[in-house]
């Protein structure tokens, strides 16, 4: 039953990632000029035309022919895994992606573990507290961190430290005279010194995320406790934590996995806005500076691969929440 139901969701979304890959790509040639364009007048400033350089890579990138031509070469080449030149960067795609997706990925990561591990516990929490001072604690400094934009924070938090702990850099993941000396990447040392960066943006992006979790937790596992399943189980004398624990909150976790699909694709992204302000080496800053060059590979590749975990993100989310709750069945009888 699995296997019939994950191959015919891969089936489905074989057409949805073209219409996908076709979207972003015309979307991204939708403004007027392209890098050549730019790269010109780059040329024409500093006084260094080069003909012979412009006319090769029209003729590489095809920029001359229609877009539909363009995304065709494209993607083909995207399917045997040549993601093509980045001009911005002036390398190849897969090393721009090798520089920067690790250390998106851990930021995000931990960020989303972050997230969850506090999420739901204060939103259990707040629901069995409901109407006490721990509740209206939670629920006022969840609504504080959901109205504050991250950016705002990361500035805020800048100021405080430059203030009371000046000698703590807290832009980048590792502290600059590390990285002067050589200090290798296995040491105590300098993994000690990204650990203590590492927590800077973790806090900062994931409190509007964490607070948003805690309100729809706390939502649902006061929904779960007011239906009569519960009231059963208190009148068999069954444990209060254990109550609360084994039903409700099996049953209100549900939107957290099924939000695994928006999740998965900020492991690539990450916060731009928040990584232009700390200074953090992500990939989110880059994508963003593609997309105003017209950078077509790497802004295509990057935004696509990021809808393409969008769709396996919600096909996981969809199998794990077959496995939560089993009220949920893959094939309707």
């Amino acid at each position: 039953m699995l296997g019939r139901y994950v191959v015919k969701r891969i089936l489905v979304a074989i057409p949805v990632l073209i219409v996908i890959s076709f979207s972003v790509f015309m979307m991204i040639q939708l403004p007027p000029g392209s890098y050549i364009d730019t790269l010109k007048e780059q040329m024409r400033r500093e006084n260094r035309w080069d003909p012979v350089l412009i006319d090769q890579l029209q003729k590489d990138y095809h920029i001359n022919d229609p877009a539909i031509v363009q995304y065709y070469y494209w993607g083909r080449k995207f399917i045997v895994g040549d993601l093509g030149r980045s001009w911005g960067q002036e390398a190849q795609v897969w090393d721009v992606l090798g520089n920067y997706v690790p250390i998106t990925a851990l930021v995000s990561v931990v960020t989303i573990v972050f997230t969850w591990s506090v999420a739901i516990p204060f939103g259990i929490l707040a629901a069995v507290k409901r109407n006490t001072i721990v509740d209206y604690l939670l629920t006022f400094i969840g609504l504080a961190a959901m109205a504050t934009p991250a950016f705002v924070l990361a500035i805020i938090f800048q100021v405080i430290m430059q203030t009371y702990w000046p000698a703590f850099n807290p832009s980048g993941l590792v502290s600059p005279e590390l990285l002067d000396e050589g200090v290798p990447w296995y040491t105590w040392t300098f993994l000690s010194d990204v650990a203590k960066h590492l927590f800077v943006p973790v806090v900062i992006v994931g409190v509007a995320g964490t607070a948003g979790m805690i309100r729809i937790m706390r939502a649902n596992v006061i929904d779960e406790l007011r239906k009569q399943y519960v009231q059963c189980a208190r009148a068999r004398g069954v444990h209060p934590a254990l109550v609360v624990l084994r039903y409700p909150v099996r049953v209100a976790i549900n939107p957290l996995v099924s939000s695994v699909g928006l999740v998965l694709p900020e492991v690539i992204s990450g916060g731009v806005i928040v990584s232009i302000v700390l200074g953090l080496p992500m990939l989110g800053p880059i994508t963003l500076t593609s997309l105003l060059d017209k950078d077509t590979y790497l802004a295509t590749d990057v935004v696509f691969i990021e809808c393409f975990l969008a769709v396996v993100g919600i096909l996981i989310s969809d199998i794990l929440l077959s496995l939560v709750d089993p009220r949920i069945k893959f094939e309707a009888k």
